[in-house]
């Protein structure tokens, strides 16, 4: 009894403990985690392509519109000239068909368009169509050379005569959209009024993803994304787009994947922020803030449980999991466990940004969490099962115990005191250890070393023992003993001269067997512990020698131990650590510590490191299966290893990455020549897939060299990652060298971001003032205002700009540099003398109606002494209109910067009513020796005399160059000689005064 209640103490305590861990709770967790992962794998997957893959084609964009700008010129007409049928449109469609021709055969997507705005169609109707191309391709992932997967969908006949490509046989020679509003037509107005509404934004901002639309009039529902086309006044002109089957897409989300029962659904989805949802918070509901969503696509048969209508809705349990009930029409009444990841289409800057794409992943939670479930029934089973045996066993176990005492009870009576004593085992082991204590009693003590040699005998290894008396200079030792060290003693080395003695072991002279462990001295190696092992003359068999030595140091004790399962396990072990178990190569630990030693120990005098990433994988795994996206990797190592072997070291790091250390050659000459072959190794393997179609191996290769470019390992690889990069986004399947331009470009806009946004947020930033003088009398008669940032980490207005530039935020640039540039100037107006005001402005920009408002009302008087510079190169006709009208409303006036320096000339002259134009510094510097530059300088100069400019010589330096344009006429000077910018607006040095005039010839 005592024994079954400590039983039941027992298990009650185990279901308690087990309880008290949370084990079934964890494994809930662990469940649903896993089940989040897998959807936030395949949400990665498909927003990967979707970003990268189909939406960025901003260089198509750009091409098309240089070409619809061409046409325009050449008709002289503009974007709302543009009518379904005219000869203006047909134009338009035929220069842009080659280019978007082109980019169809080459994109992998489902179909390429575009669709031109005819100024003559009421939005609100139907109408008849818009002009158009639409190519389709039928097998996108292929580039057929000639062009037989393509057919135009809408286009006009004469073009589709030009290009060759069979018609779509629901060709149309227009587009028909329909009326504005409804959602057939979403993927042509939506981006076009967001570009109409955000002039300023730049064109990758208004990209817009649209939902499914039998785009193409073939039954089948595609995406789409579109991106507005603009002219170079900046007007929309039409939008451009591609078109992905939604069966294409449901293919990034196999619903197997989540449950191996086909009861796992994937729904692609779109959600908005009403209720209260944040932009950055994620696209999960919220606590106590249900969230619905908009289905777009879905695979797997159990969402058809939970959504309604197209769309479902979605709350967060009690544990912070993300539910779903059934709908009121389902045939089951089952929750579902749902996972949301988002996948990230647009920025935050976008006018769509609030339209969250997701991918959902469902499966009843009755299967998402059957193993805890089915654990928790299984150990409840397992306890009532205990607890019966435990009773039935412990029965059983009281009675045999009794009989067997009883037993030798009767023996103990029994026993003779003449005769030797002897018990039968009880199997109760306190009882049968009295009864062997009373039997050795009468019995002789054993030989110890026949202990010893029979303990030996028991392991399961070939195990023995020696012992060197060096007083009596013998060693003796157990048998057994050369059955272990005959593994890898030299042949013909045994036990001659030993004394055997018995079964039990032997002895040798000392000497002797000295004479036995030095003939193996080549082959010894010392553990980590500091035993030593040896091996045979083939490193195949192995011994361990152990030996510990007496006290008084007359004695020396030691085992040997045959170890060569022990150590083939162990060398193996440690070549799977450091060695890619697909490849063979070397594995990214390995790699980096091997290359590390070498920098460190023995640095080469020249060395490169590559990096490579083998392109079209996806693409094998995909079609050809993993197996083959295997044998693709290991072709690429192959090539690999026979090119560099000896050469370097070389490693797989990733999936379809390698990197490779060549620290064999003398110079960048014999490193490209070694490049070259590697090159055209790789270009010549080739693998046959199943279907006999032949894959080259292909791969991005990015090159950074020692010590040139880095002398440490990391930095080295950092620099051969970008490279490689570059080589991927520009020239696939190239080898590029590493280029510190590219990357500091690079790195210095994405790591200054902040440093940015704190400038203009603090407004960080001083002016300072350079003199403008007459050129005949030598006084300053003007100062222009120059921005100097406070921030060290951006110390320039051109680093300033080039950040602004990067994240749309010239306009805060322009609103700051006006009234920072006044507010300056006008704390300075005594020492200024009434001096007018140079403020540089930024030719894309314009000040918003407010602004101009505040500037009035705080600087009025001083405007009318302001003069608003433009750079040249930053020509635009649009908004050379709009600074002169604000110049002309202000009374203040015109400057064009940097004259000569752009591509336009004459032309902004004859748009701009300028008062002075710049002479650009590089034809200032040095005019007093170049023919050239004075000839160029002479030529602009009386061009803007002609029509009453007056004109500034910028960046004079020397006394040669004050001296030349003072010469040629200029009317003003400006630059280093004649005064350096100073926070306070400086005098002209009356030494400077008079030399002006005496060139000019006014002096006194």
């Amino acid at each position: 009894m005592p024994f079954c209640i400590a039983l039941a103490i027992q298990g009650v305590m185990c279901v308690a403990v087990l309880a008290g861990s949370e084990t079934l709770e964890q494994m809930e967790t662990d469940a649903y985690d896993l089940f989040s992962e897998r959807v936030s794998s395949r949400a990665g997957y498909l927003e990967n392509d979707m970003i990268f893959r189909w939406s960025d084609f901003d260089v198509v964009v750009d091409d098309v519109g240089g070409d619809i700008d061409s046409v325009l010129a050449a008709h002289g007409a503009s974007a709302t000239d543009i009518a379904t049928g005219s000869d203006l449109s047909l134009a338009v469609i035929d220069a842009s068909a080659d280019d978007l021709l082109s980019f169809a055969r080459r994109a992998e997507v489902d179909g390429v368009y575009l669709v031109l705005a005819d100024g003559a169609v009421d939005p609100s109707s139907e109408g008849d169509g818009h002009p158009a191309l639409y190519i389709r391709d039928a097998n996108p992932k292929v580039d057929v050379a000639n062009g037989s997967d393509l057919q135009l969908a809408a286009c006009p006949i004469s073009v589709a005569r030009r290009l060759d490509i069979a018609l779509d046989s629901q060709w149309s020679a227009a587009f028909p959209l329909a009326a504005e509003g409804e959602g057939q037509s979403a993927f042509y107005y939506r981006p076009l009024r967001a570009a109409q509404q955000y002039p300023d934004a730049d064109t990758s901002d208004l990209g817009y993803w649209g939902r499914p639309v039998d785009l193409g009039w073939t039954g089948t529902q595609s995406v789409t994304y579109s991106k507005p086309v603009r002219d170079a006044a900046g007007n929309v002109v039409g939008v451009l787009g591609v078109e992905v089957r939604l069966d294409r897409i449901a293919s990034f989300f196999p619903y197997l994947d989540l449950n191996e029962g086909g009861n796992g659904s994937y729904l692609l989805a779109v959600t908005g922020e009403d209720g209260g949802f944040a932009r950055d918070g994620g696209v999960s509901p919220a606590a106590g803030q249900p969230r619905t969503y908009e289905v777009l696509t879905a695979t797997g048969a159990s969402q058809s449980l939970y959504v309604e209508d197209g769309s479902f809705e979605s709350s967060l349990d009690e544990k912070g999991r993300m539910t779903v009930e059934p709908s009121e029409a389902a045939s089951s009444a089952a929750r579902a466990a749902a996972s949301a990841a988002e996948i990230k289409l647009y920025d935050s800057t976008s006018p769509f940004a609030s339209e969250h794409w997701a991918l959902v992943g469902l499966e009843r939670e009755d299967d998402l969490f059957s193993a805890a479930h089915l654990l928790s029934e299984n150990l409840m089973k397992v306890f009532a099962a205990s607890i019966v045996v435990g009773i039935v066993v412990a029965v059983l176990t009281a009675w045999l115990s009794s009989s067997r005492l009883r037993h030798l009870m009767g023996e103990v009576r029994a026993a003779s005191p003449e005769q030797p004593i002897s018990f039968t085992p009880t199997g109760i082991v306190e009882v049968d250890e009295l009864s062997e204590s009373i039997e050795l009693l009468g019995s002789e003590v054993a030989s110890a070393a026949s202990r010893l040699s029979q303990i030996l005998k028991l392991s399961d290894r070939s195990i023995a023992a020696f012992e060197c008396n060096l007083a009596s200079s013998t060693a003796t030792y157990t048998d057994g003993f050369f059955d272990a060290m005959g593994l890898v003693l030299p042949p013909g080395t045994g036990e001659q001269g030993a004394a055997r003695e018995d079964s039990l072991g032997g002895a040798l002279p000392l000497t002797a067997f000295e004479q036995l462990f030095q003939s193996l001295c080549p082959r010894y190696e010392q553990e980590p512990d500091g035993r030593w092992i040896v091996s045979d003359a083939d490193g195949r068999r192995w011994v361990r020698i152990v030996t510990v030595e007496s006290d008084d140091r007359t004695r020396v004790f030691g085992l040997v131990e045959d170890v060569t399962d022990e150590i083939a396990t162990r060398r193996r072990i440690e070549h799977e650590r450091d060695h890619d178990v697909l490849t063979g190569l070397l594995n990214r630990r390995a790699f980096e510590q091997a290359v590390t030693e070498r920098l460190a120990d023995d640095p080469p005098a020249f060395g490169v490191m590559l990096m490579l990433d083998l392109d079209n994988l996806k693409y094998i795994n995909d079609t050809y299966g993993h197996d083959w996206g295997d044998h693709y990797i290991k072709a690429a190592a192959s090539v690999i290893e026979r090119t560099f072997e000896g050469e370097g070291f070389f490693a797989r790091i990733s999936g379809d990455e390698f990197l490779v250390f060549v620290d064999r050659c003398a110079d960048a000459d014999g490193a490209y020549r070694l490049f070259d072959a590697f090159m055209r190794a790789l270009d010549t393997s080739v693998l046959e897939a199943p279907d006999a179609t032949v894959l080259k191996v292909r791969a991005s290769v990015g090159v950074a060299f020692y010590p040139e470019d880095a002398v440490d390992f990391s930095h080295l690889r950092e620099y051969a990652d970008f490279a490689m990069y570059e080589a991927k986004n520009h020239r696939k399947g190239a080898l590029l060298r590493f280029d510190p331009k590219s990357h500091e470009r690079g790195a210095f806009i994405l790591n200054n971001k902040e440093d940015l946004n704190r400038l203009l947020d603090e407004n960080l930033i001083d002016y300072h003032f350079q003199p403008i003088v007459d050129a005949r009398m030598g006084e300053a008669v003007a100062y222009e205002a120059l921005m100097r940032p406070q921030l060290p980490s951006i110390a320039t207005p051109d680093r300033v700009l080039l950040l602004a530039r990067s994240q749309s935020k010239l306009y805060r640039v322009e609103h700051l540099t006006f009234f920072g540039a006044l507010e300056a100037f006008a704390k300075h107006e005594d020492a200024a003398c009434a001096a007018t005001l140079f403020v540089n402005s930024i030719a894309t920009q314009r000040l918003s109606s407010d602004d101009e408002v505040e500037l009035q009302k705080r600087f009025g008087p001083l405007l009318r002494r302001l003069v608003i510079e433009i750079t040249e190169s930053d020509y635009s006709r649009e908004m050379s209109l709009y600074k002169e009208g604000l110049a002309r409303r202000w009374g203040a006036r015109l400057a064009i910067d940097d004259f000569g320096s752009g591509y336009n000339g004459e032309t902004s002259l004859l748009d701009y009513h300028a008062d002075f134009v710049k002479l650009d510094m590089g034809i200032v510097s040095g005019i007093d020796v170049a023919r050239d530059h004075q000839d160029i300088a002479r030529n602009l100069i009386g061009y803007a005399h002609d029509r009453g400019i007056r004109v500034i010589a910028e960046g004079v330096e020397t006394p040669s160059e004050l001296k030349a344009v003072i010469g040629l006429g200029v009317d003003y000077l400006q630059g280093y000689l004649i005064g350096k910018p100073a926070a306070t607006p400086p005098a002209v040095p009356a030494d400077i005064q008079e030399l002006i005039r005496t060139l000019a010839g006014t002096s006194c």
